[in-house]
């Protein structure tokens, strides 16, 4: 099985490097050693796929993404294979919660976006508090991560990881009020990272 999640990953990386030759990880000490919570912006379909690029392939990760994408065929099959879970978006998904917080409990690592949906790079819409929810609820580290938009093919594609921080003292339960806080100040930690590359790339 781990032979052949490398074999895919390597095989993805190849097609997907053809496209956007140039790829750039920043912040790779960022990146815990165990389980954590990953949260990034959200601005195109492959965004999950150079995620899991930077990881690197012995860096398994649970990725939380619209159920619809489960339904399609052969390419669900897949998605459930590497992992990914599904959750439906604008309704309260127990199941979708349950996965996400026995993932985290279990130590392992788990992807999501805040966002929900994917954002172009002028617009900002408001963060639900699912993330926040989960870090809280299994005292994870929460890491920032951006993505810089891809514009156009064969540009360079650039992922930042930012420094791993804890949302709340451990048994803390948070109000509603308080969560979305918690979401809002994750968010300006998310495009803090991409204020910083577009100042280091002038």
């Amino acid at each position: 099985m781990n032979f052949l999640h490398c074999l895919v990953h390597y095989l993805v990386r190849v097609a997907m490097f053809v496209w956007h030759p140039v790829f750039r990880v920043q912040g790779r000490a960022n990146i815990p050693e165990g389980g954590a919570l990953f949260c990034s912006n959200h601005c195109g379909n492959a965004d999950p796929l150079w995620f899991c690029f930077a990881l690197g392939p012995q860096r398994k990760v649970r990725i939380m993404a619209k159920a619809s994408l489960l339904q399609i065929p052969f390419i669900g099959r897949v998605l459930k294979w590497v992992g990914v879970f599904g959750v439906h978006r604008g309704s309260n998904d127990i199941a979708a919660i349950k996965t996400a917080l026995s993932t985290l409990k279990n130590g392992e690592r788990l992807l999501v976006y805040p966002e929900g949906t994917r954002v172009k790079e002028s617009a900002r819409i408001p963060a639900k508090t699912g993330a926040a929810l989960f870090a809280t609820r299994t005292d994870s580290l929460v890491v920032p991560v951006y993505i810089a938009p891809r514009h156009f093919p064969f540009t360079p594609v650039t992922l930042t990881f930012g420094a791993p921080y804890k949302m709340a003292q451990p048994g803390t339960k948070l109000t509603p009020e308080q969560l979305q806080d918690c979401t809002d100040a994750l968010m300006e930690k998310i495009y803090a990272l991409g204020e910083k590359h577009e100042n280091q790339s002038c």
